[in-house]
């Protein structure tokens, strides 16, 4: 989130690989905090709201004179309400689904950035095709393997919004001029996925019907800090503009893994070999994509 708070020089090397991998786990407790804030009576609109609220807050000063600076910084209040209905399409997922599905769905990003280059006429390259073999064939291995019960078709296909979303925003931001500071920017963003949280969450007080079962302080102070705001300022501190697939596929892998992990441990949601064929096929496919470090990190989750 913020770009000037960043590591410089070799001595720091570690400590920012470090700060990467914590954020890393931080966004990784998103649906430890989802499913214990449904339960608590939090609706998917409400804890977007929750996950980028403080920031959105915290930059709020910078957001009137980027406003003024041109259509740029509307592009990236755009780009910061898809990120919005991304996270929603992706909590709204984790209320439906069991964790392992709703985040493989939302890690099959690598399949449909690949199909929106093609529609952008791009021409596919073999890895893209591989990919797109990788992530299809995984979603189904983890679908059919899912008792029928807990799959609903209608949040799977809520869950893909996610992905797609990922995707088109990786697109469009390698076009778009920025001659706005790097704060100004977040502050936009942050906006704009505050602006979609919204509606999505005055909504949601009529039509949700959560549990209620358990204290929301824990997943409220969850939501907001440490799947919130804390990963913004640790990815902002290890990454860089120089920050390669490597150090991307090892943050994805964390986040993925212990989603995974959270669910059947936590959860006690059952996984099979079909199961974890799926994940090695998704794994792969992440490892593929070439391109994950174009966005700010910000825009990544």
């Amino acid at each position: 989130m913020f770009h000037g708070f960043k590591s410089v020089g070799k001595g720091h090397k570690l400590v920012s690989l470090v700060a990467l991998g914590l954020g890393a786990v931080c966004f990784g407790s998103i649906p430890y905090f989802a499913k214990i804030g449904f339960a608590a009576g939090i609706s998917p609109g409400a804890a977007v709201l929750l996950r980028y609220i403080l920031p959105a807050v915290l930059l709020a000063p910078y957001l009137p004179q980027a406003l003024k600076s041109g259509p740029s910084s509307r592009h990236y209040v755009l780009f910061g309400m898809i990120m919005g209905l991304g996270a929603w399409s992706y909590f709204y997922a984790l209320s439906m689904l069991p964790i392992y599905l709703a985040a493989s769905l939302f890690f099959s990003y690598p399949a449909l950035l690949v199909i929106l280059r093609a529609l952008g006429g791009e021409k596919l390259r073999s890895s893209d095709k591989l990919t797109l073999g990788l992530v299809f064939g995984a979603l189904l291995i983890i679908i059919a393997s899912t008792p029928l019960p807990d799959v609903d078709f209608i949040a799977v296909a809520i869950g893909l919004i996610g992905p797609l979303c990922y995707g088109g925003l990786q697109m469009v931001s390698r076009k778009t001029p920025s001659y706005l500071p790097s704060l100004s920017i977040a502050a936009c963003i942050f906006a704009g996925a505050v602006l979609t949280a919204v509606p999505f969450a005055l909504v949601e007080l009529k039509v949700w019907h959560g549990e209620g079962s358990m204290p929301s302080t824990l997943p409220i102070l969850g939501l907001a800090l440490i799947a919130g705001l804390l990963p913004q300022l640790l990815l902002a501190y290890g990454s860089s503009d120089k920050s390669g697939r490597k150090t991307a596929y090892t943050t994805g892998f964390i986040e993925f893994g212990l989603a995974i992990l959270t669910g059947y441990w936590v959860f006690a949601e059952p996984l099979g070999i079909g199961q974890a064929v799926g994940f090695v096929f998704l794994l792969a496919a992440l490892y593929l994509t070439n391109e994950p470090s174009r966005l700010p990190r910000y825009l990544q989750d």
